[in-house]
């Protein structure tokens, strides 16, 4: 991540800066291309100045309210591919990433490399590279408007099924996607955990419960995913799969470089459907369970948000029938929450809608999912006993909770470690392990640091 891109005060000036240029001869065809793919009435200026709000009124991510060095990850597909096109830009001009929260000199040789990348690209390239400057403004507004030009990739309704054994390993990570050095910290306790489990003879298969940012461009998933991904190629070939689920960000772009960059890397060779079609939602079936991950983010309207979950049919149908056809035990995982301990605005009506008879039967015996940047259990609500949150895995938050602080409901545990980094608290990344053992799963829940922060069974 490049602060140019994350900073919030940056990307406002930006938007600002983006505003008057729609106008512009410069950008007229790329305005009404972009246009085309927005609903409501007006002229094809005023539909996307109406697309892309000020930084004051858009929405930011879990967590990302909190200023300072805290990455602002916008909500607004529009603002966020502008964060996307920034990057993407001065990476282009050879300029390194820095990393939100990172210690003391650290910081300070990462900060003046980063300064010192954009003087060379000055150098290079005449122009002041900022706000200030209409060409480069100019840019960064067409690789916007490019994007949501394109719509949103297809959703395919045919779901990818693996059969998995009762002794198999999944590792589980959220809201990883970053490709920042903590998050790489996390994929190499992930690589040990595959490799260990498969010194043991275990099966593994890994699980990101979705969310590429800033938009999941194709970009952003070979830099921030597959470049760190924790499955080798040799695994893989070897009987290793990986899995990825759709997250709001994802979408943001479209969902291009989900369907076609990040499920068409062949270690996510297993995550297609029968005909062979990349897919967002899938079944892995062992004798004793039924884990079935949904796309609660594909929407029809390249603008929305994705705060609340949504759900495409026929994925309702989808676990109705799964639920039916054995009893086996119903794991589910998603990228959006089924409830909430501190982001209850995030709580949308769709999923009680949709899975409410399924749920209402107490056939699903877990759901776990991200959205929210943090690891904690819940109590149990819908008849469902294991409610999960694993969105720790790659965005930097503040630990704004102390350790004895009361939970609120319907939270039951959190932990609350933290990296002390000139004086603020940063959230611990990390990821969890599912060792199946017949009709129970054994969990730990690990830190970026390879502590197991908690362990718990689940049958």
């Amino acid at each position: 991540m490049i602060k140019d891109a994350y900073d919030r005060d940056s990307v406002g000036r930006y938007v600002e800066a983006i505003r008057p240029l729609l106008g512009s001869d410069a950008l007229a065809d790329s305005v009404t291309r972009a246009a085309a793919q927005l609903s409501g009435d007006g002229d094809a200026r005023s539909k996307i100045n109406a697309a892309l709000p000020s930084i004051d009124a858009a929405e930011g991510s879990s967590g990302g309210a909190e200023g300072g060095d805290v990455p602002y990850l916008s909500r607004e597909p529009a603002v966020s591919l502008v964060q996307s096109a920034v990057e993407d830009a001065w990476h282009q001009r050879g300029v390194a990433e820095q990393a939100p929260g990172t210690p003391g000199i650290l910081a300070w040789l990462r900060a003046h490399w980063v300064k010192f990348g954009q003087i060379l690209a000055g150098l290079r390239h005449p122009g002041n590279f900022t706000p200030d400057d209409p060409d480069w403004v100019v840019k960064i507004a067409e690789a916007m408007l490019g994007h949501l030009a394109m719509g949103n990739a297809p959703f395919n309704p045919k779901p990818a099924e693996h059969a998995i054994s009762d002794s198999a390993r999944l590792v589980i990570v959220g809201d990883w996607g970053t490709g920042l050095p903590r998050a790489q910290a996390v994929a190499k306790l992930m690589a040990a955990e595959i490799a260990e489990a498969l010194g043991q003879g275990r099966e593994v298969h890994v699980i990101h419960l979705g969310d590429v940012y800033y938009s999941g461009l194709p970009s952003e998933v070979k830099r921030h995913v597959l470049a760190y991904w924790p499955v080798t190629a040799e695994q893989a070939r070897a009987g290793v799969t990986s899995w990825s689920l759709n997250g709001n960000h994802d979408m943001y772009s479209g969902g291009f470089g989900y369907y076609q960059n990040l499920l068409g890397d062949p270690r996510f060779a297993a995550q297609h459907s029968a005909d062979g079609a990349a897919t967002s939602f899938f079944r892995l079936t062992s004798p004793s369970w039924d884990f079935v991950g949904l796309d609660t983010s594909w929407d029809t309207d390249v603008l929305s948000k994705g705060a609340s979950a949504v759900l495409q049919d026929p994925q309702a149908e989808f676990v109705a029938t799964v639920a039916k056809a054995s009893d086996r035990k119903l794991f589910l995982l998603s990228h959006h929450q089924l409830d909430s301990a501190y982001d209850k605005e995030d709580i949308g009506p769709v999923l009680t809608a949709k899975l409410g008879p399924v749920l209402e039967t107490g056939r699903v015996t877990a759901w776990w999912w991200g959205h929210e940047h943090r690891v904690m259990g819940l109590n149990p609500v819908h008849k469902v006993q294991f409610l999960r949150c694993v969105g720790h895995g790659g965005v930097p938050v503040l630990q704004t909770h102390a350790p004895d602080a009361p939970i609120p409901a319907p939270g039951a545990w959190e932990p609350r470690g933290f990296l002390n980094i000139s004086g603020e608290h940063w959230a611990l990344f990390g990821f969890a392990v599912m060792d199946l053992d017949g009709d129970q799963i054994q969990v730990r829940y690990r830190d970026e640091k390879g502590a197991t922060v908690k362990t718990e069974t689940i049958e």
